[in-house]
């Protein structure tokens, strides 16, 4: 690669992206003009409202029988006594604030020495009521506090008799790090998204832009490298997403401690402590963070035919990246071992400890070199993309206007787009009408979740599309090789999910309670139920339903666009998704790997099934205890779902699978010779 004409690239497309006023406007009025606007205006409202509010006059409405309730609260300043025939139906029109409601005659019972009651019926959802229950209840402490004494005296006690304890606490934490709390909460979700913001628009002008003004041809018959094209288009969204994050970070910090500056009566004392290392190390992870994200933009944005496609198709990214980012910014997180290797959210969560001074050196290394190296995967995978001629001059037709059947033109597979359209279907309809009639009766539910709603909208739409469903699906006979193969690896893989399966339970278990509510909803303990229905309804329907769609449908879609290695991992990751239990996304990720490495190399959707139905019986069986004994307790010794498998199982279970991987190998590479 020539670096001169991969800078030649670069500059070119940062003095074309400088020249659009909606880079600009996102990269420097945002951050300059916008975040001081909105936070010196949003803070002016918020003090004039909160003024008004504190010098008008709270409405109330007493209901007591003893006139002194009425004097108590007539006496409280900024009360004003209202009348109403429905008192609550006026709180709630907004014509009265609050009603006091006294049971019994008040005096009475306080000169029979028994508590009175009296309540305080408020709004809480209108500011105005929320301020009227404080100014009573402000109040009427007063005359507790004057009664409590009197009675207190009457008997010829001491003042701090019924103080049998004093209970104070004080907070000990200093202004900066209650203010660097603040900042660590609200500041990484911020940097993320600026960050994305700023590689959006180039990113998708540079790449898809440029297909659709017919320029990506002509930068391509110059004597030019793609490598060096797509290094120079990277560096211009890089630096572009680079600088919006700096920019947007720094305004928002100083935004928001001047803001700080201008209520620090109200609020108390406040102070940002950030050391210039701190700063540094901040935006020095601002740099590998952008690097990823840019990159990531760039690989999705050049996958579309147009400009109008690659939004569509970069707009879900932010949601992406904007969960790690939320998630680490929930209280209670912490940069653990694990979450140091988690993309996003590990620079979100060192971030945070940062802020608060809680960092050590071992962190930041550890965020450090993971965000490297997933940003030069990003950038490598991106580089593979621009290889693809298929995909940098793709000029597929569209959906036809009239949606007629016979305008499709006939397609060996779904395009990408479509086959996530198909999953997207399939997961708003398990969401909405799936879980639903799983709650009604597990077994019907689990059918008409399986056949009607995962397969049939499949089948029907790749049918009315006229995509070969033989071939989309992979509907092909495996060849003795790979189905030996793949029945080798079906029953080690049992073994070793289990083993997964602890793992995971130690670190993210699952509540007992769902658990039993789980197992009580597949009725497997119900005698009434035949075996070979429950295996029918839970391992072999799901089986043929979700490997048409994830092994079929979708990963013949998702290999159009790119490596075949790459759409396994992409279809597992969404067959994870697909289940909607957090607690069996990852387990459930990993086995939908291996079941998409077995319809890849064995070119069989059946195989994947069978290895499917495999895992799935063998489980089942384990729970209603139809295996045998020598091999169930694996599942049921509650031993080994504390310290784990015993080894020689996991030892040989390991070299079964080994040794179906390896039979399925030769047999792929002797299919491609024959």
């Amino acid at each position: 690669m020539n670096l001169r004409t991969a800078k030649t690239i670069f500059f070119k497309e940062l003095l074309d992206t400088l020249r659009d006023k909606r880079t600009l406007i996102a990269m420097l009025g945002v951050p300059v003009v916008l975040y001081p606007a909105l936070f010196i205006f949003g803070a002016q409202a918020m003090v004039v409202q909160q003024d008004t509010l504190v010098k008008t006059p709270s409405r109330v409405v007493v209901q007591a029988s003893d006139p002194q309730v009425v004097q108590w609260i007539s006496g409280m300043p900024m009360i004003q006594l209202a009348e109403a025939k429905f008192p609550s139906e006026s709180m709630f029109a907004g014509e009265i604030d609050a009603i006091i409601v006294a049971q019994g005659n008040t005096s009475a019972m306080l000169q029979l020495g028994t508590p009175a009651k009296i309540d305080i019926q408020y709004d809480a959802t209108e500011p105005a009521s929320r301020e009227a229950q404080r100014r009573l209840s402000k109040g009427l402490e007063k005359h507790f506090e004057r009664l409590l004494n009197e009675r207190i005296a009457a008997r010829g006690l001491p003042a701090d008799f019924a103080l049998p304890l004093k209970i104070g606490s004080k907070d000990i934490a200093p202004p900066a790090k209650s203010t660097g709390t603040i900042l660590g909460m609200i500041l990484p979700m911020i940097m993320v998204v600026m960050l994305g913001v700023g590689a959006f628009y180039p990113a998708i002008d540079i790449t898809a832009g440029e297909k659709e003004r017919g320029t990506f041809e002509t930068l391509l018959s110059t004597p030019t490298t793609k490598l060096e094209i797509v290094f120079g288009k990277f560096l211009t969204i890089f630096l572009l997403s680079l600088l919006t994050g700096v920019l947007n970070l720094a305004s928002l910090t100083l935004t928001f401690a001047f803001q700080l500056t201008q209520i620090q009566d109200s609020i108390g004392a406040f102070e940002i402590h950030l050391p210039a290392a701190t700063v540094a190390l901040i935006f020095l992870l601002m740099a590998p963070l952008a690097f990823f994200i840019s990159a990531a933009m760039m690989s999705i944005a050049v996958l579309a035919r147009n400009f109008k496609e690659a939004q569509n198709f970069v707009t879900p990214f932010f949601a992406v990246i904007m969960f790690p980012s939320m998630f680490a910014s929930l209280p209670g997180v912490k940069l653990t071992a694990a979450m140091q290797l988690a993309p996003i959210a590990n620079v979100a969560l060192l971030f945070k400890d940062l802020m608060t001074g809680k960092s050590d050196v071992q962190s930041v290394f550890v965020v450090l070199v993971s965000t490297a190296v997933y940003a030069v995967l990003a950038l490598l995978f991106a580089a593979w993309v621009f290889q693809r001629e298929e995909v940098i001059l793709s000029e597929d037709r569209g959906i036809p206007l009239t949606l007629r059947r016979s305008e499709f033109t006939p397609e060996p597979a779904p395009s990408m787009g479509l086959a996530l359209f198909l999953f997207a279907l399939v997961f708003i309809l398990i969401f909405y009408l799936g879980t639903y009639v799983q709650s009604q009766n597990a077994i019907s539910g689990t059918l008409i979740t399986q056949w009607g709603i995962i397969l049939a909208p499949t089948v029907v739409i790749l049918w009315f599309v006229r995509v070969d469903i033989v071939r989309a699906l992979s509907l092909r006979l495996p060849s003795f090789g790979a189905s030996v193969a793949t029945l080798l690896m079906a029953l080690a893989w049992v073994v070793l999910i289990l083993q997964i399966s602890i793992w995971q339970n130690r670190v993210l278990p699952m509540p007992e309670e769902m658990a039993r509510q789980m197992e009580e909803l597949l009725q497997l303990d119900n005698p009434d139920v035949s075996i070979v229905l429950i295996l029918f309804a839970f391992a072999l329907s799901p089986a043929i339903c979700e490997d048409a769609l994830c092994r079929g449908a979708l990963f013949s879609g998702l290999r159009r666009r790119m490596p075949d290695w790459v759409a396994v991992l992409a279809v597992a990751a969404l067959f994870g998704l697909l289940h909607m239990v957090v607690y069996r996304v990852l387990t459930t990720a990993i086995s939908g790997a291996v079941l998409g490495y077995i319809v890849w190399r064995s070119r069989s959707l059946y195989a994947s099934i069978a290895a499917h139905f495999i895992n799935n019986a063998v489980a089942l069986l384990a729970s209603t205890g139809q295996l045998p004994q020598s091999v169930g307790v694996l599942w049921t010794d509650e031993r080994y779902q504390k310290s784990g498998l015993p080894v020689p199982a996991l030892l040989g279970a390991l070299a079964v699978f080994g040794a179906g991987v390896v039979l399925m190998e030769w047999t792929a590479r002797r299919n491609r010779a024959a």
